[in-house]
């Protein structure tokens, strides 16, 4: 397979970006979560009215994990279809110290 090295490269770009921001929401949520949790215990709600609160968060958090693991199965599809391609010993790095795939230390050289 042939892939244009300047898309590639934006790919590269955008999914290390999209995994940050998925990270944030993850955050975000789980901080939700304890404003949630730290509301309700402060209330003079009965738990049984604050519980499908809770839930929701919960599910909305447990979504969002799952999401998640797609987006990462989406990532390792990438980066094997790049392994079969004339970009194999390009390397746009990844996230995390060993990533989904190692660095080749190569660079393109137009011309």
């Amino acid at each position: 397979m042939n892939y244009d090295f300047r898309s590639a490269q934006q790919l590269a770009s955008d999914i290390r970006s999209a995994h940050l921001a998925i990270d944030s929401a993850l955050a975000d949520v789980a901080t939700l979560a304890t404003s949630v949790i730290a509301t309700c215990r402060t209330s003079d709600a009965p738990p049984a009215q604050t519980q499908a609160v809770i839930e929701g968060v919960a599910a909305g958090f447990n979504k969002m994990v799952d999401a998640r693991k797609g987006f990462i199965e989406a990532h390792r599809e990438i980066a094997l279809a790049q392994r079969d391609s004339n970009l194999k010993e390009v390397g746009f790095g990844c996230l995390g110290p060993s990533g989904l795939f190692q660095a080749a230390g190569l660079r393109v050289v137009n011309g």
